[in-house]
């Protein structure tokens, strides 16, 4: 009985935390289509001026891998002294492969999450996007 409530427990947390991550994909998702909606003339300037396709994609995908990794971080920040906490009550550790998994997610995330604004910042027309400014 008590694996069961355990393993239903687990699938749930398993859950939340997919959710969590697709919810939070989509909004660094938005970010990066605001910044990129927002430096249309910089993007236009620097692609008339020869920077490769390569090169702002790979600018805007670092741009969104940062902010997840920090966002990691900051997660963990929050995570390691609750889980001190919790180990008071109960056994809880935070081993350094689930500390480099977590980071490894969020970077994750973050490239995926970023990879469509970046594809189309990197796709922009010059002129284009030097005339719509």
């Amino acid at each position: 009985k008590f694996h069961s409530v355990a393993g239903t427990i687990a699938t749930v947390g398993l859950f939340i935390t997919g959710l969590s991550l697709f919810v939070g994909g989509i909004g660094i998702m938005n970010i990066m289509f605001v910044s990129v909606a927002e430096r249309t003339r910089e993007i236009g300037i620097r692609k008339a001026i020869g920077a490769k396709r390569r090169t702002i994609l790979l600018q805007f995908l670092s741009e969104a891998a940062c902010i997840c990794l920090l966002g990691g971080l900051g997660g963990l920040a929050i995570a390691y002294p609750l889980t001190l906490l919790l180990s008071k009550f109960m056994p809880a550790t935070m081993s350094l492969s689930v500390v480099g998994i977590a980071l490894l997610v969020s970077l994750a995330t973050g490239v995926a999450s970023g990879f469509f604004p970046a594809w189309r910042a990197a796709r922009m027309n010059p002129v284009d996007a030097l005339r719509n400014e």
